[in-house]
C-alpha cells in the first residue's frame, strides 16, 4: 500500500517549537514580555504581533524551526515498521522555498539524520491530492483539515492527526498518536 504522510506537526512537533522560538524572538529580538494570549489560533495572535510580523519572523527562524522540531512519539518506529512491512511511503509537505532556501533538502536531511524511512519526497505542494492521486496513494496522513478534505475528496482515505487546533473537526478518521494510527492501518487495511 501506499502511505503519504506530512511532515509539520504529524512526524514532527513544528508548532509547538515555533511557539517557543516566538516566545524568545519576542522577549530577546523584539524586547517584548513574551506570550500574551496562550489560547490565541495563531501564534503571531499569541505574541499580540501584527500580520506583517510573521514573514520576518519565519524569514529569521524558521529554518531552524523545522531542522530542530522535534519528532512525534513513536513517528520514527511506526513508519519504520509500515516501511518495513512492506509499504511505501511518501512524504508530501506544503513546505515552500517562501522562508526557507532548499525546502526538499531540509526535510530529507532531517528525515535521513532522524532514520526514517521513505520512497519519496514532494514539497512545496499546494492541496496535496495531485501528489496523493499521481503516485497511488491509498492512505494519506496530515493534521491539517484542509487537506484532509481535499484528498478525502478525490477518494483517498484520511487519518487525521490530532493537535490542539484541529481537536473539533470530526470529519475524518482522528487518531492522536502513531500507536493508534498503526492499529488502524492494521485492521482496516491488514485484516
Amino acid at each position: 500500500m501506499v502511505i503519504g504522510i506530512d511532515m509539520d506537526d504529524t512526524i514532527c512537533s513544528t508548532n509547538e517549537l515555533i511557539i517557543k522560538t516566538a516566545d524568545e524572538y519576542d522577549k530577546e529580538v523584539l524586547n517584548g514580555t513574551g506570550i500574551k494570549d496562550e489560547n490565541a489560533y495563531e501564534f503571531t495572535e499569541m505574541m499580540g504581533w501584527p500580520k506583517e510580523m510573521k514573514g520576518k519572523f519565519f524569514a529569521d527562524k524558521l529554518e531552524y524551526i523545522m531542522d530542530n522540531a522535534e519528532l512525534k512519539e513513536g513517528a520514527k518506529e511506526i513508519i519504520n515498521k509500515l516501511h518495513d512491512e512492506g509499504n511505501k511511503i511518501i512524504i508530501i509537505s506544503f513546505r515552500k522555498d517562501k522562508y526557507l532556501k532548499n525546502p526538499f533538502e531540509l526535510t530529507k536531511n532531517y528525515l535521513d539524520r532522524n532514520g526514517i524511512l521513505y520512497d519519496k519526497i514532494f514539497v512545496n505542494t499546494g492541496s496535496k491530492e495531485d501528489e496523493c492521486i499521481e503516485n497511488g496513494v491509498k492512505l494519506f496522513i496530515d493534521d491539517k483539515e484542509e487537506h484532509c478534505e481535499n484528498v478525502s475528496n478525490a477518494g483517498i482515505d484520511v487519518i487525521l492527526f490530532t493537535n490542539l487546533y484541529n481537536h473539533d473537526e470530526n470529519r475524518f478518521v482522528r487518531k492522536d498518536n502513531w500507536y493508534q494510527i498503526y492499529d488502524y492501518i492494521k485492521e482496516k487495511y491488514y485484516g
